[in-house]
């Protein structure tokens, strides 16, 4: 995965706040960084000052208490502030590197790895400082505080011990513990240095038990927990953004599908009122002409209403559909205009095109090119399969990929233009461009014999058998 992927955003994108699928929502200031990426500089700001607004008055209160109690202030800085400095560096200082790796925009493998680098070296560390604190307070206030020394479970250590140790009852632990302790903040008291205690039987399992609990704190405090949340809360984006992405998707889908709809709409049937005029017209001096042009109007309409109804609001229609109607409007016009001849022509049996728009063109051809020309006319639609320049030229493909679609009439032509300005070319052009961006055209040029080829080339989806 690259550093741009999904998930893997830019800094200043890490640090929004987490979409409410993922976000905790929370107000609290004790647990608002989980309304932020892990390991963004926000997540980070909140866990800080959680840590510190718990740390401070903590450290106070025990002060305070120990003030009251009358104990040995010493306790209180060889014992917490060793214990202090080590939790703030485990819980802040790993985290701190973390961020630093977040926002180099490593691809996901190497930030893994890095992470879990740097958070064993934050754990590390922090073993180191709490180690040296604690020596260094020591030789700088010339005491061992007793809860240091009854921590190293002085069941042996003592000649004491062996009968602190029969006078509880067997099998309680938490009664020889509570005995060990108190056993070892007396000889922290006395200043009695202890001896290491006997690793067998059940002493062993319970310290084994107690440093498992103790490498657990540590693993929690220094990361632990912030790199499985941070692993939990990736994927869980993964599927928010992919679920946002198909709902943006399907809203520009329908979005397009309305907007087709509505162009297709604006497709003015203005041959329908030449059309019942001309069979007026017709009745009184040639009744068989204004049968025949009511015939071909009933299959035109029997063609292209369906097609309204069924593709009108469709991205895609089918070809064999198009030709249908084109056939039909054509051979209406043919019997209303008796000069217009016209020929329908396809390399292939059927594809997938935008609806309506073949149609369109041959509208605009009658209305523009043949109705104003004196004498015969004639419309040729052809429909082929080509190969663009780049595909000829690399030969990656037999298949040819773009499908043309060839409106030319002998009409009046433009004048020399070669792109049209009305309200239906503009609406071919906008449709194109909303189905198929640049990969699509609509190019209109003047023929050297006289009148306008209208070219639209759009990409072969489904290619058939030859008709």
């Amino acid at each position: 995965m690259s550093a741009t992927s999904a998930i893997d955003l830019p800094p200043s994108v890490n640090e929004e706040i987490l979409p409410p699928e993922v976000s905790a929502r929370s107000e609290s200031w004790l647990t608002r960084a989980r309304n932020y990426p892990v390991f963004s500089r926000t997540w980070y700001r909140y866990r800080a000052r959680a840590w510190m607004g718990t740390l401070i008055p903590s450290l106070l209160l025990i002060f305070l208490i120990d003030a009251a109690r009358g104990a040995d202030w010493r306790t209180f800085f060889v014992v917490w502030i060793p214990l202090s400095l080590a939790g703030t560096a485990m819980h802040l200082g790993g985290a701190a590197l973390a961020v630093w790796v977040r926002q180099r925009g490593y691809a996901e493998k190497k930030e893994w790895r890095c992470l879990i680098t740097v958070l064993c070296a934050g754990l590390l560390c922090s073993l180191l400082l709490f180690f040296a604190a604690r020596q260094a307070t020591q030789q700088l206030l010339h005491y061992e505080a007793p809860m240091l020394t009854a921590l190293k479970l002085h069941y042996s250590g003592s000649p004491d011990s062996a009968k602190t140790t029969a006078a509880t009852p067997a099998g309680n632990w938490l009664s020889e513990f509570k005995a060990g302790f108190e056993q070892g903040f007396q000889d922290g008291k006395q200043n009695r240095a202890p001896r290491p205690p006997d690793i067998a039987g059940s002493d062993f399992w319970k310290g084994f038990y107690i440093g498992l609990v103790l490498s657990s704190v540590c693993i929690y405090l220094s990361g632990g927990y912030d790199l499985w949340l941070f692993s939990r809360q990736r994927n869980m984006l993964k599927v928010a953004q992919s679920k946002r992405a198909s709902e943006q998707a399907q809203a520009m889908q329908r979005e397009t599908e309305l907007r087709l709809s509505v162009l297709a709409a604006q497709v003015e049937p203005h041959f329908l009122f030449n059309t019942l005029a001309g069979v007026r017209s017709a009745i009184s001096t040639e009744p068989a002409r204004a049968v025949a042009i009511v015939d071909h109007l009933v299959d035109y309409l029997r063609a292209t209403i369906p097609q309204m109804r069924d593709d009108g609001g469709s991205v895609q229609s089918r070809l064999s559909k198009q030709l249908d109607a084109v056939h039909a409007y054509l051979s209406l016009m043919q019997a209303r205009i008796p000069r217009l001849s016209f020929s329908v022509e396809s390399q292939i049996a059927d594809a997938a095109v935008p609806p309506l728009m073949l149609i369109s063109l041959v509208e605009n051809a009658i209305k523009h090119g043949i109705e104003p020309k004196v004498g015969a006319a004639h419309i040729a639609v052809t429909v082929r399969v080509i190969e663009t320049q780049e595909m000829q030229e690399t030969q990656e493909t037999p298949e040819p990929r773009m499908l043309e679609m060839r409106v030319e009439d002998d009409g009046v032509g433009f004048g020399g233009h070669n792109s049209g300005s009305g309200i239906g070319l503009a609406n071919i052009h906008q449709r194109l461009a909303a189905m198929y961006g640049e990969r699509a055209s609509l190019l209109l040029k003047a023929r050297p014999e006289g009148g306008v080829a209208a070219i639209i080339t759009i990409p072969l989806e489904k290619q058939t058998e030859a008709a």
